[in-house]
């Protein structure tokens, strides 16, 4: 009777196994076919020449294409939304396209009144366009830029990231990368240090922490030679200044990046 169970067990855990790997493959063989391509909403009203009234929008964002896909299309809505401090009951392009058009047209409904207050021949505009920066069998990051102006002194830009684990299905935090933050922040630090405070020719003032630490930024990114942690203006520095980019080299991060995106960041 023992041996029986014993044999049954042995099956048991040869067939999860089995199905563990069978699934984990097509997971693998699914990102590994997936291609993006780009889709956009577009609004313009005006713009017939240089100087006339001109108000245009272009959001544009990446689209998955490929086995496995509608699950990245759910990340890339849901992620696309809400840096627009949006909800919406669907995660599916169509329903984001619907959201951005009824942006556009709030927008321009109150450009119709700026108009009025202020008069014709004034621009305002919103861009949204993407990139993709990193591709491996596992990881993708996209990073999208934002320009606008609608009304104010200055125009505003920014930049934002997004990072894919394609076989996860997750959208990737720092947290998710390393092993130990601490050691992370350290590193961060040292590398900011030597790029930036040690720069003679660099008089910025930078906002700190309060023990004169470095405050990690809001976006970070996976490039083919490090992570990249990206302060958009006003963020720790004044808008004069410009966005700031800190690029760690993968070797510095070795010890500390979690074993599947060592190997796959580090090869």
């Amino acid at each position: 009777m023992q041996s029986k169970n014993l044999i049954r067990s042995a099956l048991l855990v040869a067939i999860v196994a089995l199905a563990y790997y069978t699934y984990t493959q097509i997971v693998a063989n699914s990102s590994n076919n997936l291609t993006f391509s780009a889709d956009s909403v577009v609004f313009k009203r005006g713009c017939l020449h240089p100087d006339s009234s001109c108000f245009r929008v272009a959001y544009r964002f990446p689209v998955p294409v490929g086995k496995g896909s509608s699950r990245i299309e759910k990340l890339i809505v849901n992620d696309f939304v809400g840096n627009m401090d949006e909800e919406i009951d669907r995660n599916d392009f169509a329903h984001l396209k619907d959201m951005l058009v009824k942006n556009s047209i709030s927008y321009d409904s109150s450009y119709v009144e700026f108009l009025k207050q202020f008069g014709t021949g004034v621009e305002w505009y919103i861009d949204v366009d993407f990139t993709q920066i990193l591709r491996t069998n596992r990881l993708i990051t996209f990073r999208y830029e934002q320009s606008s102006y609608t009304g104010g002194a200055h125009d505003m830009y920014g930049y934002h990231y997004l990072n894919i684990d394609l076989k996860k299905t997750k959208i990737l935090k720092l947290t998710d990368l390393f092993t130990d933050m601490d050691r992370f922040k350290a590193i961060a630090q040292k590398a900011f240090t030597v790029q930036y405070l040690n720069n003679p020719a660099d008089k910025t003032e930078y906002w700190l922490a309060d023990d004169g630490s470095l405050v990690l930024a809001n976006e970070f990114g996976l490039t083919s030679k490090g992570l990249l942690l990206h302060y958009n203006v006003y963020e720790i520095a004044c808008f004069a200044r410009g966005d700031i980019e800190l690029l760690i080299p993968y070797p510095d991060l070795k010890e500390i990046l979690v074993d599947a995106y060592r190997k796959e960041l580090m090869n």
